[in-house]
């Protein structure tokens, strides 16, 4: 089985194979060799079809009666969303919430390698945060075209957010994941900003408790 990788997908698809990467990469580390789409819809919440549509536009057909190779489909998926290579990162903002995101283990499991932290407080400077380096500030823009960096996690105080995104070169840096409460667009200067605001994904919790659980859905 090979995937067409030059296929143009939504959004929506591309956040469902994470989801399904997830879910064979688990069943994998359980020792699976094959996993069905009934399976891997039960795990992801969805129906059955909606996962069989979404790899058959990639060529992926599983086998009747037994499903898709667990290996296979994960090597695969992995290619499709990038993952295949080692991808270098940066993060802007050594508080809390970056000291956080730097440590957290999973990020290595999907080739993703924090190599440095900046940051504009003095006793921050010099010190590691996991296997990161926190550099000031002023050294982000040359730190990016020595390495090449091409993804950069933003974790700074919201009136801060928009002159670093600014100030980013956007003929390295091509991402940005934005923690901030900022709303930037999808496209910022030439580079994708992907915004992610925890307290309103607590606000949709909250609607959902209160609305969504009392009607039975």
């Amino acid at each position: 089985m090979e995937l067409n990788t030059t296929t143009k997908i939504s959004e929506a698809v591309i956040r469902r194979l994470t989801d399904y990467l997830r879910c064979i990469r688990c069943a994998g580390e359980a020792g699976r060799d094959m996993l069905t789409s009934l399976e891997i819809s039960e795990r992801c919440g969805l129906n059955a079809s909606i996962v069989r549509k979404d790899l058959a536009q990639f060529g992926a057909y599983g086998v009747k009666g037994m499903g898709y190779n667990v290996r296979d489909l994960t090597r695969q998926i992995n290619k499709i969303l990038g993952l295949d290579k080692l991808k270098d990162v940066v993060l802007v903002g050594a508080g809390h919430l970056g000291t956080a995101i730097i440590r957290y283990p999973g990020f290595a499991d999907v080739n993703f390698n924090f190599i440095a932290a900046f940051d504009t407080d003095p006793e921050k400077i010099g010190k590691t945060i996991g296997y990161a380096k926190v550099y000031p500030l002023e050294e982000l823009k040359p730190f990016i075209r020595k390495h090449a960096i091409q993804i950069v996690v933003l974790t700074v105080p919201s009136s801060e957010a928009q002159a670093i995104v600014n100030d980013l070169d956007p003929g390295y840096v091509k991402g940005v994941l934005n923690f901030t409460a900022v709303i930037f667009p999808p496209k910022q200067n030439n580079m994708f900003v992907h915004n992610i605001d925890l307290a309103k994904e607590l606000e949709v919790i909250s609607y959902c408790m209160k609305n969504c659980l009392s009607q039975g859905s």
